[in-house]
């Protein structure tokens, strides 16, 4: 596969990543808000933030060609 298209999949996944992301944070705000539980709603923030860290991580090792 060209790295070029290579990166521009993993630039896709950053975005849906990024866009689920977004939602899990407004949720787990506006849980804090109200005052109700928001464990499960911040584990899922925090687990959908580690993936998009590797997912741009990854992006950058494809970008430079060491993967």
């Amino acid at each position: 596969m060209h790295p070029r298209a290579k990166a521009q999949r993993i630039e896709m996944l950053i975005g849906v990543l990024g866009f689920f992301t977004a939602v899990a944070f407004i949720e787990t705000v506006v849980l804090e808000l109200r005052g109700k539980e928001a464990l499960r709603s911040a584990l899922v923030l925090l687990g959908f933030v580690v993936l998009l860290g590797l997912a741009i991580r990854w992006r950058r090792r494809v970008w430079r060609g060491d993967a």
